[in-house]
Order: structure tokens, then C-alpha cells, then sequence
């Protein structure tokens, strides 16, 4: 039995706080922020569903949605076809122009060309490469069509000049650097469709669209003078990369 001292001390059962009562409104109250987290979920899951679904319907949602491997298909499914379209329409340069340094000079665009397309085109999940990395692969690019129009020629040079006198030099320059941001704009275009938000997704499509202009006129062009293919060759990928770098830098995509 408890002391009379015991029993002054100890609370009475009505003093005692309501731990049923206060256990409920606590577990109700909980119940209740449950259900406000769900039903905001639920919204943000019929957000990005329907974003989704109207993405899917789109070409750019179509094509970002296909694999890698089927991404760079496409790339070079296209290329091909705009190189078929080129040399069906405009004839390649004669016998004495096809030197071994014009042969080197076309390889050296293809290589070029497949690694900014492997770059544009890379996966999400693969590691990003550093700005650095990025910037020497577009420096190279762009660097290569000027050591290609410095570069002394050789059995090309009588070709280049007979060719250069018929048709005057302002208009050979200007049809060619026409010629060639006509032929990049395709590539351009299919890159930036098939880009799923690389970080310098715009301006590798904008060095390999200047390469492939590049290549295709080195292919058809029989002027190889360095004034003319400085003005008129390499400018291409110098407005490209230049001109639609500053575009997307004074207006970033969304």
C-alpha cells in the first residue's frame, strides 16, 4: 500500500494527459500531409506524362526517343544521301586536282566529321566530357579547313587558276561559301533533332556542319588558290561554329 505522502504526490487519473486522444489527432494529422504528398505527386506524374506523350508525337520526340545506335544510323543514312544528291549534281574535280594531298585532305574531313557526329550524338547515361575536351574537338574541326587552305598545293595549282580566271574570283568565292552553308544545313538540322540536351550539342552540330561543307566542296570545287579556300572553304565552318555559337549563346535552348 502506498503512504498518505505517496498518494498527495502522485497526479489523479483525471490529471493524466489524453495519450489516446493526442496518439489519433497526431496520426490523423499525418494521414492528412500523406495525402496532400500523394496528391501532389500524382500531379507532377500527369505533368511529365502528358509532356511525354505530346514529346512522342513530335519528329524531335520521335527521333530523341530512338536508341544511340539507331540515332547515328539515321546521321549517317542522311549524310550519304546528301552526298549522293551532291556528286549526282555537281561534277568532281578533274584528274590533275585529285592529288594525294586532296585525297589526305578528304580523309582527314571524314575522320573529323565521324567523331563531332559520335560526339553530338553520345548517350545521356555516358560520362560528360569536359569543356575542354569539347572545345579542342571543335578548334581541330575548324583548324583543319584553314591548315587545308594554307597548305601549298601541288598539280592542282594550273587546274585552280584556269578554273579561277573563267569564272571570276568574287563569284567562285561566293557560289562556293553559299554552296557550302547549304550543304551543312541538313546536317545541322538532323543533329539538333537528334540531340537529347547535350551540354555542347549545338555547337558540335555546328563544327560538323562546317566539315561537311567543307568536304563536299573539296570534293567538287577545282579552285584550290589559299585565298579562295580560305574565303571561300573554310569561312563555312568559321560562320557555323561562330555565328550559331553566339545564336545559342545569346538565345539558349530550352
Amino acid at each position: 500500500m502506498s503512504s498518505p505522502e505517496e498518494s498527495k504526490t502522485r497526479p489523479s487519473t483525471s490529471e493524466l494527459p489524453d495519450w489516446d486522444s493526442s496518439i489519433g489527432e497526431r496520426l490523423r494529422e499525418l494521414d492528412g500531409r500523406d495525402e496532400t504528398k500523394s496528391e501532389t505527386l500524382d500531379r507532377v506524374y500527369d505533368g511529365l506524362r502528358t509532356q511525354c506523350e505530346h514529346s512522342d508525337k513530335s519528329v524531335s520526340g520521335y527521333l530523341r526517343s530512338r536508341s544511340t545506335t539507331v540515332r547515328r544510323l539515321i546521321v549517317v543514312a542522311a549524310f550519304a544521301v546528301i552526298l549522293f544528291v551532291a556528286i549526282e549534281n555537281f561534277p568532281m574535280v578533274e584528274a590533275p586536282a585529285r592529288t594525294v594531298q586532296w585525297a589526305v585532305t578528304l580523309i582527314a574531313y571524314g575522320v573529323l566529321l565521324a567523331l563531332t557526329l559520335l560526339v553530338a550524338t553520345r548517350p545521356l547515361q555516358a560520362p560528360t566530357l569536359s569543356p575542354w575536351k569539347t572545345n579542342c574537338i571543335i578548334c581541330v574541326a575548324v583548324g583543319a579547313t584553314i591548315v587545308a587552305a594554307i597548305l601549298p598545293t601541288s598539280g592542282a595549282e594550273a587546274v585552280g587558276s584556269a578554273a579561277s580566271e573563267e569564272h571570276g574570283h568574287g563569284l567562285m568565292f561566293a557560289s562556293c561559301m553559299g554552296l557550302g552553308l547549304l550543304f551543312g544545313v541538313p546536317v545541322y538540322a538532323l543533329l539538333r533533332l537528334l540531340d537529347r540536351g547535350n551540354t555542347f550539342g549545338a555547337l558540335m552540330a555546328a563544327a560538323a556542319a562546317g566539315l561537311a561543307g567543307n568536304l563536299l566542296l573539296k570534293m567538287h570545287c577545282p579552285v584550290d588558290t589559299t585565298a579562295h579556300a580560305l574565303l571561300g572553304h573554310s569561312s563555312v565552318a568559321l560562320l557555323y561554329v561562330a555565328g550559331l555559337g553566339l545564336v545559342h549563346r545569346l538565345i539558349p535552348s530550352k
